[in-house]
Order: structure tokens, then C-alpha cells, then sequence
């Protein structure tokens, strides 16, 4: 990672039109009535900052993610989101819309054409509520989000995943006008800009504020790159398709269309190398100089530290000349520095699609400059007066304002009139561009659920537009299949297998064909008094998957009698895949158990007033285990948890401080204390009827006892004070 220095400082943003395209959306949407559905991914934490973070970037926030919200937003795929982020102890709430980054016949490829079968996230883009002068655009994938928002009031607030060996958990949220560091990117514009007199003789119309014509991109992703996102295509995929959303957002808002086409990733090494960026675009240009890329524009992405950009200007339609190169910013220290990422191959892209820089002596009708930054920061073009220095309200896209302190460049202001209707003129003068650019068939479903579950149907329902859709249920083993056609936003289900995983899908049905699936897992009731095996989807034999979230309840038909899950096998990846249990009808009942790892828990039994438990499974993003198996049956009301098959068999005091006293009217041998995690803590071996187990070290909880010996077992709960 190349050396920084100190960053600039970005002030507030002027409103360039009087409504930029993507908060014209939103209005559209809120005028519908439309129901934006929230959710709250991340949970502020104080104690997640280190020394390097600290020095890297002030004022930053530190957040935790909460995994059960992140999979619900991939299962679900709401068409509109208000998502809510915290920051300086503040919530900064979003409403936000789909949006479809990938072009029609999207590909993707290593260096040897080898494809790369890549499963795209979730992408969204839209404002703060109430504030149309603002921009914003996240992504979701197994695991993982990130985003950017930007305003007058906050600049570039950066939202990403620190950046530290295996964490999964933990997220930054700063505004990148807080970084202590210097964004030196330089980019150098391989021909002369046209000037403005020559572009108003051109007769391109500069009068359009949306395009006609899209532009299809390709990237090419270099070895380093590849290495940074842990030697893995998905990763790689998930952080070009990342950066693409906020790249084509910031199009979108000038009313631009462009789209992924295609990218290839150098998995071994690459054949790039040099001192300049003009090395690496001129050995791009060659290595595309007699065959082609599939796109109508191509850029080069490396790690080469500290070379800038470099783009031919205007060169969508004429090839080979219609290249690019970024090097990129990917991370100081543990802080990810993606919106610089974001603004050096938007730029770049600027360029390609034929505009000038805005300090250059090509504006305005007669050939002087938008603005001075450029010149001021000693990269001057033309001969030109010095433009004015936007300090108040930052510089746009195509300016070099983020070369000077207390300057910057901010998202929201976009393109700037005159640079956004220079590219329009161009984009929808070039013959070579297709008038298609993403075909989609959105499903509008913002809501799949499933109630009034039984031991042999539920009922499905969904929140959508229109009255076409394709259903399909299977068990969760089987996998989905045949589908059924149905005008209906509710379906029935019917002859379902008591105490069994399935999973159900919606598919919204267009003129293009169907929409991508939103699905659901869940699981039939039984008669739990009658006895029944409760395992993960995977079965007696099988492994549960990663991303999971599944609750279930079990509640006995008896009022008089209480459920008990009883463990015979027990096996989840430690301290990242949970199995809650609650001791009631729903999780707003006390939890009672937090179980991961590989010791087998202790039998656990409600004492809620109508019997129930509820369980909730929670996998992470990788790795799966065997889960567990658990015999679960009812026993009597006034029975407590323990089994007590000893004569006489009694503990005290419950609550306990320092030490549990257990007797019985016969000998027993051992005595495990289990937390609430399943993890043994104590294991005492004796041969008496009378002993005591010291919990005097315990924190303050809730534990379980199992006392054994010659073939009995007694189980307990105890509640240390």
C-alpha cells in the first residue's frame, strides 16, 4: 500500500439541479404510497477502535452487524429498504431502492477463461430521508455490506467492514473528510480536451438530461487485486460489484446509464508492470489492440502503488483506444478507503465517456475554466484564468478538488451541469452504444412469509406488485423445482410431512421471463408430546448450511405439560454459530441458552406458562459443522428440569452465591456444570450421597448441573446471585 499523508477537509455540497435523478425516484415511490421496509444492520460499539484506526481517522464510528438482519435482507430482497446506520451517536436513516448493476448476458472469467460462476449481492441506491440533495448506495452480500452516503452535512460516509485478520463482525463508519491522510490521485488525460467552442460547433445536443444509450464496461482485475480479496474470485466479485453500485449511482443521479458488462481476474500472476500509469495503459491498449474485451469500454485495475489514472478521452467508439486504467486505493492500515476508490475509476470513466477535466480551459461557452483546483494544485491545463475554488461546496467528479485542504470532492454534487451534459451529448451521439442497458425482470416482493405453520400445512404470503407470480415448495434436502403460476399474492400449502425443513420460493413472472427467486425456510409443527428428533436442516447426517436464520417453537397440546430437548449430539463452529434457546412461545421470552461448540448440552426443559421453547439457529458466511440432534418430549407440569431418577434426590440453595449442596438417598459418582453456552466448567468426581460443587468463581447467570452415577442422571438448572 503506498504512503499517504494528510487528507483535506470537504465542506457542504450546492445543489447543481433542482433534483437530481435518483431523489426524482424516491419521490416517485413515496407519491406510491410505497412501503419502505426497515431495517437496522448495524449496532453501535464503542470498543471496537484500536491505536492504528485511531491515528488513520477521527470521529469515526464503530458498529457490530447484526447477522440476523443482514440474512434477512438477502432472503427477502425488498424492492425499497429504509436503513437506518449509527454515527457521532446519531442514526442516519436511508430510503433506499433496488438496483441492478450487471448488464443482460453479465460474465465474468479468470486469465485462462476459465468462468467464474459468480452469485451477485443485493445492490440499493437512493438519499437520506428528507434530504433530496443527498446520494447514497449499499450492498449486501453473505456476510457482508458496505456503502457509501453522502451529504452537505456528512461528505462521504464511508460504511465497511475493518479491515482485520478474520473478522467478520465488525464495521467502521467514518466520513472521509475525517481521514488524516492526503488522497493524491492523480489522473492524466491521454489527449488534449476538446475545447467547449469546439464541442458547441460538434452539433451534439447539450440540452439532454437523460440518455438515450448505455455503456457496457469491462474490467480487468490484476493479481494484486485478486490477492487483496484473500485469493478469492467471490470476494473479488463482491468488491468490483460493490464499487460498481456506487459508480453507476453516481451516473444514475446525472441521469446516465451505465453497466457491468463482464470482468476477468488475473488469478495468477499478470503481465503488467511499470513506473507510470501510462506504462500500464499503453500495455492494456496493446494487449487489446487486435482483439477485443466484451464491453464498450474497458479499465484496468491494479494495486501499483501510487500511479493515479490515465484514460483516453471520448474513446467509446474506437477501440482500441477505448481504455482506461485505475490504480487503486484499497486499504490503509484497517480502514477500508473505498470512496476514493469510487471517485478515481468514476473519473476515469468520466473521461472515457468525453469529458475534459473541470479546471481545463474547455467550459462555459468560452473556453475558461469551472473551476481552479486543478491549477492551484500545479496541474493547470490551458492558458486560461484561474477558475474559482469551490470551498464551500466541494468539487464535483471530474475536479481535482480533492487535492486541496478543506476542499474536496463530494458525492452528492455529482457531475456538475456542464460536465453531466457533455457526457449525455456524447453518450447518445455514439453509434456503437446499444439503447438497452440492463434487461431485468424485478421482483417487487418486499415481503415473504409463512404463517399458521401445522403439523401438515402453512400459509404463504407476500407483499408485491402485480398478479403474476410462480410458486414452489420442496423439502429443505430436495431443493426447488417444479414450479406453479399463480395470480395470487398467497398460496396455501397442503399434505406437508409433520416436524420437517422446507423451503418455498416466489418468482415474479415478466415479459423477459422470471424474475430472480425470493425464498424462505421453515419448518412443520408436530406432536411434540408424542416424542419427535429435532435436528439442523442437515438432518441426523448431514451439515447445516452458512447464512442461516431459523427459529423454531415447540409448545405441547397439553397446558399440564412442559416441552424437554434433550441432546445426543451437539457440533457448531465455535463462537460463530449459535443455537438460542428461549424460554417461551417467541424470542421475547428470557433466553435461557446460548449453545455453540461441541460439548453436548445439558437437557433442557421450559418452565414457561404454556410449555413452549423457542429455538433459534444462526450460522455465519463459511464454515458448517454437523449441528446437533435433540430427543424432544413433554413431561409434567410440576415436574422441575431435573431428571431425577435418584431416591430422595435433592440441591440447594437456588439461587446460589458461593456453593450448591446436592444429596440423595444414594451414592453418586460425578457432578458437571455446564454454562450457558454448553461449555463444562466444572467436572468433580466423588462417591458419596452428599457433596458440594463451589461456583464461587461463576459470574452471575444461569448453569447447568448434571449429577451421574451407577446408570442415573440427574439434571438442573441453578441461578448463581
Amino acid at each position: 500500500m503506498k504512503k499517504l499523508a494528510l487528507l483535506v477537509t470537504l465542506l457542504s455540497t450546492t445543489v447543481f439541479y433542482a433534483q437530481h435523478k435518483v431523489a426524482e425516484k424516491v419521490s416517485e415511490l413515496i407519491a406510491q404510497n410505497t412501503k419502505f421496509t426497515a431495517f437496522a444492520p448495524l449496532q453501535q460499539s464503542a470498543n471496537l477502535g484500536s491505536s492504528a484506526t485511531n491515528k488513520i481517522v477521527t470521529n469515526a464510528t464503530y458498529a457490530v452487524i447484526d447477522k440476523a438482519a443482514l440474512a434477512n435482507i438477502l432472503a427477502s430482497k425488498p424492492q425499497t429498504i429504509e436503513l437506518s446506520i449509527p454515527y457521532n451517536n446519531t442514526v442516519v436513516t436511508m430510503q433506499l431502492y433496488r438496483s441492478y448493476v450487471l448488464a443482460k448476458d453479465f460474465h465474468a472469467e479468470t486469465n485462462r477463461g476459465i468462468a467464474i460462476s459468480y452469485d451477485p449481492g443485493v445492490y440499493y441506491r437512493g438519499i437520506i430521508k428528507g434530504d433530496s440533495s443527498s446520494l447514497a448506495s449499499f450492498n449486501f452480500f453473505n456476510g457482508e455490506m458496505n456503502g457509501v452516503v453522502s451529504s452537505s452535512a456528512l461528505n462521504n460516509l464511508v460504511v465497511g467492514k475493518l479491515k482485520r485478520k478474520k473478522n467478520t463482525t465488525d464495521y467502521i463508519i467514518y466520513s472521509d473528510s475525517k481521514l488524516n491522510l492526503l488522497n493524491d490521485f492523480n489522473c492524466l488525460a491521454s489527449e488534449a480536451s476538446v475545447s467547449d467552442r469546439a464541442f458547441q460547433k460538434s452539433g451534439l445536443d447539450i440540452n439532454d438530461t437523460q440518455s438515450s444509450k448505455c455503456t457496457k464496461i469491462y474490467f480487468e482485475i490484476d493479481n494484486v487485486l485478486f490477492q487483496a480479496n484473500d485469493l478469492s474470485t467471490t470476494n473479488t466479485g463482491n468488491w468490483l460489484t460493490s464499487i460498481f453500485n456506487n459508480i453507476q449511482t453516481l451516473y444514475a443521479n446525472d441521469g446516465i446509464d451505465v453497466a457491468l458488462k463482464s470482468f476477468m481476474v488475473w488469478t495468477e500472476f499478470d503481465p503488467y508492470f511499470g513506473d507510470t500509469s501510462n506504462d500500464y495503459l499503453d500495455q492494456f491498449f496493446d494487449e487489446y489492440q487486435f482483439s477485443n474485451f466484451d464491453g464498450d469500454i474497458g479499465q484496468l485495475l491494479g494495486i501499483d502503488g501510487g500511479l493515479g489514472g490515465l484514460a483516453y478521452v471520448g474513446g467509446v467508439c474506437s477501440g482500441p483506444y477505448n481504455v482506461s486504467y485505475v490504480d487503486i486505493d484499497y486499504e490503509f492500515e484497517e480502514v477500508p478507503v473505498f470512496s476514493w476508490t469510487i471517485e478515481a475509476m468514476t473519473h476515469e470513466i468520466g473521461h472515457q465517456l468525453g469529458s475534459p477535466h473541470t479546471h481545463a480551459c474547455a467550459w462555459n461557452g468560452n473556453n475558461t475554466a469551472i473551476d481552479g483546483c486543478g491549477t492551484q494544485a500545479g496541474a493547470g491545463e490551458g492558458d486560461c484564468a484561474m477558475g474559482p475554488i469551490p470551498s464551500f461546496s466541494g468539487g464535483t467528479i471530474m475536479s481535482y478538488c480533492h487535492l486541496l485542504n478543506n476542499v474536496g470532492i463530494n458525492f452528492a454534487n455529482g457531475f456538475g451541469p456542464q460536465p453531466a451534459a457533455r457526457i449525455l451529448a456524447f453518450v447518445n451521439s455514439s453509434s456503437c452504444l446499444d439503447l438497452e442497458c440492463i434487461s431485468v425482470c424485478e421482483n417487487s416482493i418486499s415481503q415473504l412469509l409463512v404463517n399458521n405453520v401445522n403439523a401438515s400445512g402453512a400459509t404463504v404470503s407476500w407483499d408485491g406488485l402485480g398478479n403474476d407470480w410462480e410458486t414452489s415448495v420442496a423439502t429443505y434436502s430436495a431443493g426447488l423445482s417444479n414450479w406453479n403460476d399463480t395470480s395470487s399474492s398467497s398460496i396455501n400449502l397442503n399434505n406437508l410431512e409433520p416436524n420437517t425443513y422446507y423451503v418455498v420460493g416466489v418468482k415474479q413472472v415478466c415479459e423477459d421471463g422470471t424474475s430472480e427467486t425470493v425464498q424462505t425456510v421453515f419448518a412443520t409443527d408436530a406432536d411434540w408430546c408424542a416424542g419427535q428428533v429435532f435436528t439442523d436442516v442437515g438432518g441426523p447426517t448431514g451439515m447445516y448450511d452458512n447464512s442461516q436464520h431459523i427459529e423454531r417453537t415447540f409448545t405441547p397440546d397439553d397446558a399440564n405439560l412442559k416441552i424437554i430437548a434433550d441432546f445426543t449430539s451437539f457440533k457448531l463452529e465455535t463462537n460463530f454459530d449459535y443455537l438460542y434457546v428461549y424460554n417461551g412461545a417467541d424470542t421475547n421470552a428470557p433466553l435461557i441458552a446460548s449453545l455453540t461448540g461441541g460439548s453436548i448440552p445439558p437437557a433442557i426443559q421450559s418452565t414457561a406458562a404454556d410449555g413452549s421453547l423457542t429455538f433459534v439457529f444462526e450460522s455465519d458466511e463459511e464454515i458448517t459443522s454437523p449441528g446437533w440432534i435433540s430427543n424432544v418430549s413433554c413431561v409434567s407440569g410440576t415436574a422441575s428440569l431435573q431428571d431425577n431418577t435418584f431416591a430422595n434426590f435433592a440441591y440447594y440453595p437456588n439461587p446460589a452465591k458461593n456453593s450448591v449442596t446436592i444429596t440423595s438417598g444414594e451414592e453418586f459418582q460425578e457432578i458437571m456444570v455446564y454454562n450457558v453456552a454448553g461449555q463444562l466448567l466444572l467436572h468433580k468426581k466423588v462417591n458419596t450421597s452428599t457433596a458440594t460443587a463451589d461456583i464461587s468463581s461463576f459470574s452471575n447467570g444461569v448453569y447447568f448441573f448434571k449429577v451421574v452415577g451407577n446408570s442415573k442422571e440427574a439434571n438442573f438448572r441453578i441461578i448463581k446471585q
